[in-house]
């Protein structure tokens, strides 16, 4: 328990926001989305990290999946929000760092980077993400991390953060863990990757999250990615 201390305090201060963040002052719309995003998101990645200590439990991380999904469904059918971006975390993030754990070699995990990146751009141009979203608020409820403002309740705005895009921040960071990556750098640049990608929507529309954030997992692991594969391409050779 004490290893899994970091994601407690971070799940509890994601409720916790969740509950106050409406009786804040707002401050401007644009200053607020980033700063409130800034501050969820960042206390999502703490979750996610805080949770990496699971992979212990190998191929019975989906088993915490199965538990979490439950209660984020129930969650949401209830209104209680705060509660529900918990658990859709705790849900995703197992699913991500399983999915980790199988990874057999490191050039996998860029090979994943670089496939989920172009079909997350070709779901939200012209596929799921965008018949999801077409169905409004309620249905994006279930497949989003809700990220209020301050200053505004979950029923007058908000950011989504999809459901997809915590896996695969889960993957990125299980897989640098595994494989000797910066955990702890991989993290805060796929927060800033968010950051980004909200960023550009405000001033365009809905984007896909993943080819930033790939961009990012790569980006900061560029050199160890490079050296490792280089190493384990002579391995092989010499095999």
């Amino acid at each position: 328990m004490k290893r899994l201390a970091p994601a407690l305090v971070a799940g509890a201060l994601i409720v916790l926001w969740g509950f106050l963040s409406s009786r804040l002052p707002a401050p401007p719309v644009r200053a607020d989305i980033m700063l409130s995003s800034a501050l969820v998101l960042s206390l999502v990645a703490v979750l996610v990290w805080g949770l990496l200590p699971l992979h212990t439990l190998g191929r019975r991380l989906p088993l915490l999946t199965a538990a979490a999904l439950p209660l984020a469904i129930l969650f949401v059918w209830l209104g209680w929000v705060p509660l529900a971006n918990v658990a859709k975390v705790v849900a995703a993030a197992a699913l991500g760092m399983w999915i980790a754990e199988e990874l057999e070699k490191l050039s996998w995990i860029v090979v994943v980077a670089v496939i989920s990146a172009v079909v997350d751009v070709v779901s939200v141009a012209a596929g799921p993400t965008k018949a999801i979203l077409g169905q409004g608020p309620v249905v994006v409820g279930y497949f989003t991390v809700a990220v209020t403002w301050a200053g505004y309740s979950y029923s007058e705005a908000y950011t989504g953060l999809g459901i997809s895009d915590v896996i695969f921040l889960a993957l990125y960071l299980g897989a640098a863990r595994r494989f000797g990556l910066r955990v702890g750098w991989s993290a805060v640049a796929m927060v800033v990757s968010f950051l980004a990608t909200i960023a550009a929507a405000m001033w365009w529309t809905a984007l896909p999250a993943l080819p930033l954030l790939s961009v990012a997992f790569l980006a900061v692991n560029g050199d160890l990615l490079w050296r490792k594969l280089r190493r384990d391409g002579a391995a092989a050779g010499a095999a």
